[in-house]
C-alpha cells in the first residue's frame, strides 16, 4: 500500500491510504464468488445468476464491506510507516474506490505537536518531614475502640445525657414549610458527636424516650446544604430510643479481636505502621504535585478541541465507574451535561498536558518498564479480571485496563526519576531561591 501524510496542523496530520486495485480487485472477487454460491434471486438457479445482477443488487453493500475491513487492516501500519501517534482514536473523513481499481481512504489524526520540556532536573522541592505522633496514635486506636464498640439498650428511665445513643424522628422546617430532603425516620446519633450541627446535641441533653420537642438552629452562609445555607431551621424531634455505647477494654484480648495479634504491642506497631505508609502517601502526593505544577508553567501544548473532548470523556467515564463500584445507580445523563463538561474541560487539559510531558521525560531519558514489572501488572490484571495470565497475554494485551496499568506505573518511575534528581528544600526556602538548573 501507499501512505503519505499531509500537514493540516502542528496537531493534526492527514493520513492517506492508496490500496493497490491488483489487491482490492482480489478481495472483491473473492466476496462475489462467496456471495454467488449462496445467494438465492427469484428467477435464476442457484449459482447461476449473472454478476450483473449480483452487483445490482449487493454491489454497494460488497464495497462497504471491503473498504471497511481494508481500513481496519491496514491503518495499525499506515500509522507505523509514518510513525503517527494518535492521541485519540482518528475519523475517517474520506474513502473511494478509484476508476483503476485502487482504493483510497483519508483519515484525519490527532497528535501531540512537538514541544521541548525544558528543564526538568534539578526541580526545587519542599518536601516535609514524617512525624508521627502519640496524640495521631491515639486518635486512630480511639477510631479503632469506637468501630468496635456494641450498643446496650437502657432500659431505666432517664434523661438523655452526652455520650448516650439516641434513636429519633427528625423533621427539619424551613420557612415554615417541611424540608423533605431532610426528613428521617429512625435515625441514631451519638449525643456530643455534633454530626448534625454544632448546637443540635445541645437541646437533645435533659429529654427523655417518648418526648417530642422543637427548637431552632441557624445554619451559616457557607452551609454545604444550599437549601438551608444562611437560613434559620426549626427541627421537630422525637426521642424513640436511649443506647449507651459499651466501648471493649484496651488489651491483648481487644488486639486478638481485631485482627492477627497476639498482643496490644502488635496492634499499637500496626497502626504506626499504617499512620507511616499513610503520611509517606500524602508526602508522595505532595511532592508529585510540586513536580507537575513546576513542569506545566514551563511547557506549552496546544492540543485539539477533539483530544480535550475525550480527555473530559474519559474522567467523566472513570466518574461513573467510581460511583458504580460503591454499588450507587447514577443517571448517565446527568454526568455528560454541557454545565459538567465544561467544569471538567481544565482538569482535562492539565491532565494531558500532564502526561505527554511525563512521556516525553521516560523517551529522553530511556526509562522503561522491566519485563518483571510488566509481568507483575499483568498478574495483578488477571487477578482483577478472574483469569489466568497467558489468557490475558493472548487476548486481552491491548485492553484499556492493561493500558492504563502500565502507564501508571511507567509514570511513577518517572516520578521516582524526577524527585530524585530534584533539590530537596527545607519548608522556610523559597523554589525561586534554588536554580533548577542543576545538571
Amino acid at each position: 500500500m501507499n501512505v503519505s501524510v499531509v500537514d493540516l496542523s502542528a496537531n493534526q496530520k492527514k493520513l492517506q491510504v492508496e490500496i493497490p486495485a491488483e489487491r482490492v480487485q482480489e478481495e472483491i472477487e473473492g466476496k462475489y464468488r462467496d456471495l454467488a454460491k449462496k445467494v438465492r434471486i427469484k428467477g435464476f438457479r442457484p449459482g447461476k445468476v449473472p454478476r450483473s445482477i449480483i452487483k445490482s443488487y449487493y454491489g454497494q453493500s460488497i464495497e462497504n464491506d471491503v473498504s471497511s475491513q481494508f481500513i481496519r487492516e491496514t491503518f495499525s501500519e499506515a500509522l507505523r510507516r509514518t510513525d503517527l501517534k494518535p492521541l485519540v482514536e482518528a475519523d475517517v473523513s474520506e474513502s473511494h474506490f478509484a476508476d483503476n481499481g485502487s482504493f483510497t481512504y483519508i483519515a484525519v489524526v490527532d497528535v501531540c505537536p512537538p514541544f521541548e520540556v525544558g528543564a526538568y532536573k534539578g526541580l526545587a522541592i519542599r518536601k516535609p518531614e514524617i512525624h508521627i505522633d502519640e496524640a495521631q496514635e491515639k486518635a486512630e486506636m480511639d477510631r479503632l475502640l469506637q468501630q468496635h464498640s456494641q450498643l446496650r439498650t437502657i432500659e431505666e428511665e432517664r434523661p438523655v445525657k452526652e455520650g448516650d445513643v439516641v434513636l429519633v424522628d427528625l423533621t427539619p422546617l424551613v420557612d415554615g414549610s417541611v424540608f423533605e430532603k431532610g426528613k428521617t425516620d429512625d435515625y441514631m446519633l451519638e449525643v456530643g458527636k455534633k454530626s448534625i450541627h454544632p448546637h443540635f446535641d445541645g437541646h437533645l441533653a435533659g429529654h427523655r424516650v417518648g418526648d417530642r420537642f422543637s427548637f431552632d438552629v441557624d445554619y451559616p452562609e457557607d452551609a454545604p446544604t444550599r437549601e438551608i445555607a444562611g437560613k434559620r431551621v426549626t427541627f421537630d424531634v422525637t426521642v424513640k430510643g436511649l443506647k449507651e455505647k459499651i466501648v471493649p477494654e484496651l488489651n491483648d484480648e481487644f488486639a486478638r479481636t481485631v485482627g492477627s495479634f497476639e498482643t496490644l504491642d502488635e496492634l499499637k506497631q500496626s497502626i504506626r505502621d499504617q499512620l507511616l505508609k499513610r503520611e509517606e502517601q500524602k508526602v508522595s502526593g505532595e511532592v508529585r504535585r510540586q513536580i507537575v505544577d513546576q513542569l506545566l508553567s514551563k511547557v506549552q501544548i496546544e492540543l485539539s478541541s477533539k483530544v480535550i473532548e475525550r480527555e473530559v470523556d474519559r474522567l467523566i467515564e472513570g466518574l461513573q465507574h467510581q460511583f458504580e463500584s460503591q454499588g450507587l445507580k447514577i443517571d448517565a445523563a446527568r454526568f455528560n451535561s454541557p454545565e459538567i463538561r465544561a467544569e471538567y474541560r481544565p482538569q482535562a487539559d492539565k491532565s494531558l498536558r500532564r502526561r505527554l510531558i511525563l512521556q516525553q521525560i521516560a523517551r529522553l531519558e530511556n526509562i522503561e518498564l522491566s519485563e518483571d514489572e510488566s509481568d507483575e501488572i499483568y498478574r495483578e490484571v488477571a487477578r482483577l479480571f478472574r483469569i489466568d495470565v497467558q489468557t490475558l497475554k493472548t487476548e486481552y494485551t491491548d485492553s484499556i485496563v492493561v493500558e492504563q496499568a502500565m502507564e501508571r506505573k511507567l509514570e511513577d518511575k518517572v516520578f521516582q526519576f524526577l524527585e530524585d534528581e530534584a533539590i530537596i528544600q527545607s519548608e522556610d526556602v523559597s523554589p525561586e531561591e534554588t536554580d533548577t538548573d542543576k545538571e
